[in-house]
């Protein structure tokens, strides 16, 4: 990872992995390994927050996307082009927009411009590589992307720090982390909330076993004076 882009998370994703995800991952890993299962706790969580014109990234299979009303405004970024493919055919709404992109660059400018009523970073942040402090920075970039009147941005993610794994979650974080596949052994709780308190107003936060689901609105906005001091340092 020492490129610091998120290839090698998002690499894994071919399909035959993709085949076996939602059970893996779904219902092995998260009700075993992480202690936070996906049918009484993610999923409720994910669709609680999910709004008409909503922003996916680190799609995964598009699970959580499935059985969404026709009206949707439905847009999906992901690195890995073979997890878009299969959550815009899990969606099943035509009008959905697909953008291959690293997060760990500067957002397209299609998705900068904003006006989105929610943005979901399910199982993203702990797939990222590099110090929690350069991943959470994201946050910050997605805080203009939401409306500003109800606009929310939530998600959920493992831990790394914080929290006690069982044997099931060491081996598995050992192994993901060795393999590059995910980068949290440093993800604290705080480290999140920290950076969502800097970029919003109203900010919740739950641990379930050993996953941090977060909601956060009420974006704040820079300044005159805070965009005339982040122009010089760009200088």
């Amino acid at each position: 990872m020492a490129d610091g882009t998120g290839e090698a998370g998002a690499a894994i994703y071919n399909p035959f992995v993709l085949f076996l995800y939602d059970f893996w991952v779904l219902y092995l890993s998260n009700t075993w390994a992480w202690g936070c299962p996906t049918q009484s706790v993610l999923r409720p969580f994910f669709h609680k927050h999910l709004k008409r014109r909503h922003l996916d990234i680190g799609v995964g299979t598009g699970s959580y996307l499935q059985n969404l009303p026709p009206t949707m405004q439905l847009t999906l970024m992901d690195l890995n082009p073979n997890a878009l493919n299969e959550a815009k055919h899990r969606a099943g709404l035509p009008s959905t927009s697909c953008v291959q992109h690293d997060v760990m660059h500067d957002l397209p400018g299609g998705i900068a411009a904003g006006g989105f009523d929610s943005i979901s970073v399910y199982y993203l942040f702990h797939c990222m590589p590099g110090p929690v402090t350069e991943k959470t920075k994201l946050i910050g970039r997605l805080a203009p992307c939401l409306n500003e009147q109800d606009g929310v941005l939530y998600g959920a993610t493992i831990l790394g720090k914080g929290v006690q794994h069982n044997w099931f979650g060491r081996y598995l974080m050992s192994l993901y982390n060795g393999k590059g596949v995910f980068g949290n052994l440093g993800d604290g709780p705080e480290d999140f909330e920290d950076a969502l308190n800097a970029s919003f107003d109203d900010v919740e936060t739950e641990i379930v076993g050993r996953v941090l689901l977060f909601a956060a609105s009420k974006p704040k906005r820079k300044t005159k004076m805070d965009a005339a001091v982040s122009s010089r340092k760009r200088v």
